[in-house]
């Protein structure tokens, strides 16, 4: 009788330890398929992450690309007012110190005058441009840099 109730509290026992096997291998699978979907998604946002990193990046050498156009077109705008800024310059300098000559303040002194003045006020309205062009491509390049290191870590 005795070896018949530890026989069956063996097979009870056995039963109990098949129970918890089958439960903690569930367990396991279940917690194996979360962590392998948590990192799925993990992987899909780097990639989208990654995608959107190199597209702004594109998208910033584009824009530097048309900055560094934009300042060869403004060099070359200043380059091309420096000559008449000379003239301008030299023939009111010229009238100013005719021999012979006094001083008078008529039209062609005044829309002399004018020109000077409207032809530093154009270069230096190009100069200002000029630097607000190249700051703006020196942040460009800062964000490009930026970007390029983000993407190697991606």
């Amino acid at each position: 009788f005795a070896a018949e109730q530890q026989r069956m509290a063996s097979i009870q026992l056995r039963t109990l330890i098949d129970n918890l096997l089958v439960d903690t291998s569930r367990d396991m699978r279940q917690q194996a398929d979360a962590v392998e979907i948590g990192l799925q998604k993990n992987i899909d946002r780097l990639i989208e992450a990654k995608a959107r990193l190199e597209d702004n990046l594109k998208k910033t050498v584009n824009e530097i690309a048309q900055q560094e156009r934009n300042i060869t077109e403004l060099k070359a705008a200043i380059r091309a007012k420096e000559d008449p800024i000379k003239v301008a310059q030299t023939r009111l300098h010229q009238r100013n110190f005719r021999p012979g000559a006094d001083l008078c303040a008529d039209d062609p002194q005044a829309q002399l005058i004018n020109e000077v003045d409207h032809l530093l006020n154009s270069l230096n309205q190009l100069e200002v441009q000029l630097g607000l062009s190249e700051n703006t491509l020196k942040d460009l390049n800062d964000t490009r840099m930026v970007l390029e290191k983000e993407i190697q870590l991606k």
